[in-house]
């Protein structure tokens, strides 16, 4: 089997309990929660030295529902918490615009996985982006990786590599397709 260079996830929907539909965004870090599953499978990919980066859209930053320092603050408790369950996450990448700032790092384009790969020297073609909408599997698909949709929303036929329907099924998952690397 090849080996695995890294690993992409998104963060709202796939590390954390996303909001409710009225707030959008997680605004505090009081408010951010793991995903059942998601701590073990972090775990997981670290005990196989294979390195984490999140790659997240926020565009709460860009229309004013949250600060940069604060969206920082979600991230240190996103980090304690994984931390607590022994994970660590490698690298945080997030594009803080909208769509109409036409920037590059926003996903579905590959931008923040780009930068990510080479902060923590990833080839895109060995690794995995993992996400629970089919923006987060078009970024992987540009980039290069391959794709694994968790979650309950659809993707176009071929967009995914794998699916699970649930952040508890990831485990497993991992145990059977990412072997252990030196």
């Amino acid at each position: 089997m090849t080996q695995i260079s890294g690993i992409f996830m998104d963060r709202d929907g796939l590390i954390n309990v996303p909001p409710p539909p009225e707030d959008r965004y997680v605004l505090h870090p009081d408010t951010f929660t793991l995903m059942p599953g998601i701590a073990a499978s972090i775990r997981l990919l670290n005990q196989r030295h294979i390195p984490v980066a999140v790659v997240t859209n926020q565009k709460g930053v860009a229309i004013g529902r949250m600060t940069e320092s604060t969206l920082i603050e979600i991230h240190e408790r996103m980090r304690a918490l994984l931390a607590a369950e022994g994970a660590e996450i490698q690298n945080i990448q997030y594009c803080p615009h909208q769509e109409s700032d036409k920037c590059t790092c926003r996903k579905p384009l590959a931008g923040m996985l780009l930068k990510a790969s080479t902060a923590l020297n990833i080839d895109p073609q060995n690794a995995w982006m993992i996400g629970d909408q089919p923006r987060d599997l078009q970024a992987g698909r540009t980039a290069g990786c391959k794709t694994l949709l968790v979650g309950s929303a659809s993707a176009p036929p071929g967009l995914a590599d794998a699916s699970l329907p649930s952040t508890e099924l990831l485990p497993p998952w991992i145990l059977e397709n990412f072997p252990f690397q030196p």
